[in-house]
């Protein structure tokens, strides 16, 4: 059930934005205020759902999605099984593009994360995640799946709740980012997938092994640009 933004929500907004010049730069809570009206009923119409969660809304401006136990996207290398039921919403799109997410996982139990994923099929796709990973808790992890699935983890950040993640595709080549304040922007990993015009590209959210979870994304942005330099991001 999605939920209306209130009228409270949306006047602070105005007003910190129309704030003068010696306001101090944006702090964690500050971040959140400025992405609360990101999402709306309306922006939902523009997305589809690969295994639509029984429980979603938007409150806030930020989204949550309830996932499942046992819900992941992983095509193991080591027995072969694929796993693919994790909720994904996502947005197809041809050509080169900028996808920028802030996410906060319920961090609950081992593996829960959110994801931005690109997903051509079940055997060619990309997540890039903010996962309580079982060998270094809160870390930025990247999967990269042709046929079998890696499993890279990154930069440890157990002193955060939440992060900003980041795509970019250029050809078929696609490089990801994370920054703690979404200005900052890290490269994580570069890497291709397969020739193909389109692709899916949008918020996977897992809970592999423990309890429901709910996760929370208080930012989603896809713009449809081609940067100069994909190390750098620009």
């Amino acid at each position: 059930m999605l939920f209306k933004n209130s009228i409270n929500t949306i006047l602070l907004l105005f007003i910190v934005m129309g704030c003068s010049g010696d306001v101090k730069k944006s702090s964690h809570s500050e971040i959140n205020i400025f992405v609360q009206s990101n999402f709306t009923n309306e922006k939902m119409m523009e997305f589809s759902w690969l295994n639509e969660p029984d429980s979603y809304g938007i409150h806030d401006g930020s989204l949550k999605i309830e996932s499942q136990k046992g819900t992941d996207f992983f095509n193991n290398p080591v027995d072969g099984s694929i796993i693919s039921t994790a909720p994904f919403l996502y947005r197809e799109i041809k050509g080169d593009f900028v996808a920028k997410a802030l996410v906060r996982p319920d961090f609950s139990s081992q593996w829960n994360a959110v994801a931005l994923m690109v997903y051509i099929d079940d055997k060619n796709w990309i997540k890039f995640a903010f996962e309580n990973s079982d060998a270094t808790g809160k870390t930025i992890v990247s999967v990269v799946t042709r046929d079998l699935s890696d499993d890279s983890n990154g930069a440890i950040l157990n002193s955060n709740d939440q992060v900003w993640l980041k795509i970019i595709r250029k050809d078929n080549n696609f490089a990801m980012f994370w920054s703690k304040d979404g200005k900052d922007f890290k490269m994580a990993r570069l890497t291709t997938l397969p020739e193909n015009d389109s692709v899916k590209i949008g918020i996977e959210a897992q809970s592999p092994v423990g309890d429901n979870a709910v996760h929370e994304i208080l930012f989603f942005d896809l713009d449809k640009t081609r940067v100069k330099d994909m190390r750098k991001g620009i």
